[in-house]
């Protein structure tokens, strides 16, 4: 029976080779669904070490496969990199500007890579089959609002699946060190999308316009308070603005305002609150003359268990404001 011991040793064996394969991957970021090399990189590693392999699976995903039988366990990486020029000044900074692995999902896929190799090569390894999942885009979705998740779910990537195990690195945590928690560990994920509309006109003359951003600093102040004046102070929420664009001249009230962000939460009940609420506070900007836009993109949940192809596969679609 392979001991822990030795499972650590040949770990340690292996170090040389999981900086080299992360490395590889921080050097080629590539966006979701657009994981062409990395899935390459995978599926030649996994068949050098004898599994069958299943490329193409949720568009760019690869599944591997080791051994027959009861229980099928599913070990997960995600794959994809960000929209984000790397700063750093390391011989295997990213080789493709406007994109680098600034989550860890290198980390992620070389881990398992690591995992795979060992499993592979243990003659007492734990009986059923190991199902190595390979996700492409987690941290975007496609046209139709769907990660890389759904749609390997979608492929049948975890049909006859009894248990997935997965991990994520924190940057924030001493190396060396594992955190495990008890229940959630993620929260409900909803984006919204917000224009305000106004009238524009000349900066030197605001009162012939509807100033969107004049209305959009109201509109802030209202998002922000949801959390503070709107959920119960025992539940876990929070809600945060990502982008703000308007205008492109100095002296010219542009005609209306773009902002994107994010709603977190864990249980149901606060999920929805935070977006009715969001729907509530923006009739501020009809109050000052304004019109808007609202889209919420519902994302990942944080249920423990919930029905397979569900995720980032809705839309909730406020337009005009009229509630």
């Amino acid at each position: 029976m392979t001991t822990s011991k030795e499972i650590y040793e040949q770990a340690q064996a292996m170090a040389e080779q999981l900086v080299a394969w992360r490395r590889d991957i921080h050097m080629h970021p590539e966006l979701g669904f657009t994981e062409t090399r990395t899935a390459g990189l995978v599926a030649e590693t996994l068949a050098e070490l004898g599994l069958e392999v299943q490329p193409g699976v949720g568009k760019t995903g690869v599944v591997g496969y080791l051994g027959e039988g009861q229980p099928v366990i599913g070990i997960r990486a995600d794959m994809d990199a960000l929209p984000i020029q790397e700063a750093n000044d390391v011989p295997y900074a990213s080789q493709t500007p406007g994109l680098m692995h600034a989550c860890g999902h290198d980390s992620h896929t070389a881990m398992l890579l690591g995992v795979a190799n060992m499993l592979a090569k243990m003659p007492d390894r734990p009986p059923g089959q190991i199902r190595f999942l390979f996700q492409p885009s987690e941290e975007m979705s496609d046209d139709d609002n769907k990660s890389g998740a759904v749609r390997m779910i979608e492929d049948g990537a975890l049909d006859d699946v009894d248990a997935v195990i997965a991990l994520h690195v924190a940057s924030d945590m001493p190396a060396g060190k594992v955190m495990v928690s008890e229940g959630f560990c993620t929260a409900n994920e909803d984006s919204f999308e917000i224009v305000i509309k106004g009238t524009g006109g000349h900066g030197a003359f605001p009162h012939q316009a509807i100033d969107p951003t004049f209305i959009l600093a109201q509109v802030l102040n209202a998002i922000h308070g949801i959390r503070a004046r709107r959920i119960d102070p025992t539940k876990a929420a929070a809600i945060s603005i990502g982008s703000i664009r308007a205008g492109n001249a100095s002296n010219v009230i542009p005609s209306e305002v773009y902002l994107n962000g994010t709603m977190r939460s864990f249980d149901d009940d606060t999920r929805q609150r935070l977006r009715d609420e969001l729907a509530q506070v923006l009739q501020v900007v009809q109050a000052l003359g304004g019109e808007y836009t609202l889209d919420i993109w519902p994302g990942y949940a944080s249920e423990l268990q919930r029905p397979a192809g569900r995720g980032r596969d809705a839309h909730i679609h406020r337009r005009n404001c009229r509630f």
